[in-house]
């Protein structure tokens, strides 16, 4: 985890503790993040016949907007793992960008990545494969 963001020295793997939350549900934007249980509840919605189907919970430094962090999912719907969900993890900064991500068989196993990233704790991405390649 070499890679920081500015003044707030936030890992890869942990959102801001001060820059605002917001919740993309499949396209319909939400300037917060909702309760805790919306969000639970809208993982569990993830549909893997629409392919518009998906949910993201970023967060942009008010001041710098090159500035991100966020977390998102959707159920796959080809590839090597069809119906398993991928859980990516981004992050821009000033230094550069990432993206990791992870495919899971379950929405159980979505849950505790998105729960740490909703209690701006950090995210464990042990387990992910790094794809920053694919952000050119």
């Amino acid at each position: 985890m070499g890679l920081f963001f500015g003044k707030g020295k936030t890992a890869p793997g942990r959102p801001s503790g001060d820059w605002p939350w917001t919740l993309n549900v499949s396209g319909a934007l939400r300037p917060d993040s909702g309760t805790w249980e919306m969000i639970v509840s809208e993982l569990r919605k993830l549909d893997p016949e629409d392919p518009d189907s998906f949910l993201i919970l970023e967060q942009r430094d008010p001041r710098n907007s090159q500035n991100y962090w966020f977390i998102q999912s959707a159920v796959n719907r080809a590839g090597p793992r069809p119906g398993w969900y991928t859980v990516e993890v981004g992050w821009g900064s000033q230094r550069g960008t990432g993206l990791r991500d992870l495919d899971v068989q379950t929405v159980e196993e979505v849950i505790p990545f998105f729960q740490a990233a909703y209690n701006r704790k950090a995210v464990d991405l042990s387990g992910f494969t790094d794809r920053s390649g694919l952000l050119g």
